[in-house]
């Protein structure tokens, strides 16, 4: 009879326990971590990788631009006047309105715009090397085949030293064919976000990370991912924590690898690159994205990392190509007062900074 009484007891206490934890774990789903987590509600990396709801900004994918660019997979012995190779930015991971930055140049010039796939390299630096894929297409012949008038490499800041700074093989090839058959074959994929449902270790993980960072900036140590929460001295953003900027620790860490030597170097692999294609009329640009951190680094309050020279160190130096300061250009958007310059909850730009950008940088 005890036996029977504390079975029973034992069998209601647990199914009390199971009734708790689902009905725990679908409350915050459906109230946070659904909207952190899943394509349901489109938004940036930052706010997903810190759990950070109050930073996350809603948006689709839409283009109201008249001209549209295109792939290099798309090439059908069709004119190009202009070529891009670049990281996440060039394939527009950001986002919502007007996501790719090539869409501005093509509409603004009226030109044809081709993106160029990253081909498999060894020294590609966050699955990208677009100064080695553009010394492939030289050599190989077929950037006499397509004979663009222009060139732009795009980098974001916190890897243009590791992407740039070292020695190159400017005699590297590889044969037409073989780039041909890649960009014909590869398909694009950055939906890289698992399928999961309303039980997931997602929900404990917004408290813990939320409870972290009430006492630390960081809520998962100090490596290259780890999102970073400051406070700014005013509202920068249109989200519910508009003095919250998220950024990524590398942001901070890659400050340190910008010396003289290596902007140098940098510089002169460019010139070298803008010589060669200088020989077959095409002019080269040169567009490195600051990083966020940068960008918005006078506003944070008791900032305890140090500041970025990248873009002014650069400045300084003779070029061959031309460079696209978007440190300069998005800092005036800064003082004119412009919110979402970059989105709140992202480590990628809105639809407002190449807007501007080229508004002013046209293609001769």
């Amino acid at each position: 009879m005890k036996c029977s009484l504390s079975h029973r007891i034992f069998v209601k206490v647990f199914i009390l326990f199971c009734t708790i934890f689902i009905v725990f774990n679908y409350f915050i789903w459906k109230h946070y971590t659904e909207l952190l987590l899943t394509k349901k509600y489109d938004g940036g990396e930052l706010a997903r990788m810190s759990y950070h709801h109050g930073s996350k900004y809603f948006r689709k994918n839409h283009v109201d631009l008249p001209i549209r660019h295109f792939l290099i997979r798309d090439y059908k012995k069709n004119k190009i006047d202009l070529l891009t190779l670049g990281d996440s930015f060039s394939f527009g991971i950001g986002g919502g309105k007007n996501n790719y930055y090539q869409d501005y140049i093509a509409s603004y010039n009226n030109i044809n715009v081709a993106n160029v796939h990253p081909y498999p390299s060894n020294d590609s630096v966050s699955g990208f090397s677009p100064l080695t894929n553009l010394i492939l297409l030289y050599n190989s012949g077929l950037l006499d085949e397509i004979k663009p008038k222009y060139v732009l490499i795009e980098s974001v800041e916190r890897y243009c030293i590791e992407r740039y700074s070292h020695r190159y093989d400017f005699n590297r090839t590889t044969t037409k064919q073989d780039l041909l058959k890649y960009y014909n074959s590869v398909k694009d994929d950055f939906d890289y976000l698992p399928n999961v449902c309303f039980m997931n270790t997602g929900n404990f993980k917004f408290f813990y990370y939320n409870f972290i960072y009430q006492l630390s900036d960081k809520a998962f140590g100090n490596t290259s991912y780890s999102v970073v929460i400051k406070k700014t001295s005013k509202p920068l953003f249109s989200a519910i924590n508009s003095n919250d900027l998220l950024f990524l620790n590398k942001d901070v860490s890659s400050i340190s690898l910008a010396s003289d030597d290596s902007i140098y170097l940098l510089n002169n692999n460019l010139n070298v690159m803008a010589q060669k294609l200088a020989s077959k009329n095409i002019k080269l640009y040169f567009m490195p994205i600051v990083d966020k951190y940068n960008l918005y680094h006078d506003s944070i309050i008791n900032n305890p990392y140090p500041s970025s020279c990248f873009f002014e160190k650069l400045r300084k130096l003779p070029k061959k190509y031309v460079l696209i300061d978007t440190k300069q250009i998005l800092q005036e958007e800064l003082n004119r007062g412009q919110k979402d310059v970059f989105y709140p909850d992202d480590s990628h730009w809105s639809w407002k900074a190449p807007q501007k950008i080229f508004d002013q940088v046209r293609f001769p």
